[in-house]
């Protein structure tokens, strides 16, 4: 089972068969998703405000805007702590793309679901290289066999202290990378990204 996508955290009724363990660098994390800087902003200039203007007008939104960006942070710790960690290929390097499979069968009621998705890459990494990712899953109905889609986002993007990088790496064995490669196989290139779902092999698609 993995973890699915909620609101604010992360749903506590599913775990991931791969938990990744990451600890999550705030500087690292801001220079690969601005959203996070975005929102800092607000609750800075909100502060300035209440301390520096009026307190009584300034409490509210100085409030708000720290909740906000407190339940960001809180699920994006939860993400790389508990979310599902899968092993991805750079298959392009003009764009930048990686490759990461997975099977979104939630278990409970059997079939295999596998899929790769190709998504943009901002890292370091270079053509073939392997990567560590972490996803989270979505799906539309609770009494669905399968998952509708997951999200895998590249550990760097939030570390970029090696030894965890590696540590991630050694999760994965060596069959799981055979795997991901005879998958990238059945895709067209140029690749592009996307949900690609695999029914050449023994699936239930």
């Amino acid at each position: 089972m993995k973890d699915d996508r909620g609101i604010f955290t992360l749903d506590s009724d599913t775990v991931a068969s791969n938990p990744a363990r990451v600890r999550v660098m705030p500087f690292v994390l801001m220079r690969y998703m601005p959203k996070s800087v975005l929102l800092l902003i607000p609750l800075l200039a909100s502060l300035v405000f209440t301390f520096e203007v009026s307190l009584l007008w300034g409490f509210l939104p100085s409030a708000f805007f720290f909740v906000i960006n407190y339940f960001y942070w809180r699920r994006k710790s939860e993400h790389f702590a508990y979310g599902d960690s899968n092993g991805g290929i750079v298959v392009s390097e003009n764009p930048k793309l990686i490759a990461v499979t997975t099977d979104l069968s939630k278990g409970f009621a059997g079939g295999s679901y596998p899929v790769v998705k190709i998504i943009p890459y901002k890292g370091k990494g270079k053509l073939n290289d392997r990567i560590g990712t972490v996803a989270l899953y979505e799906g539309t109905s609770s009494c669905t066999p399968h998952w509708s889609d997951f999200f895998p986002v590249p550990v760097e993007y939030v570390n970029n202290n090696k030894a965890e990088l590696n540590a991630v790496l050694r999760s994965y064995s060596e069959e799981s990378w055979e795997v991901l490669e005879s998958r990238i196989k059945q895709i067209s290139q140029p690749y592009k990204e996307g949900l690609f779902k695999l029914s050449a092999e023994d699936s239930s698609w």
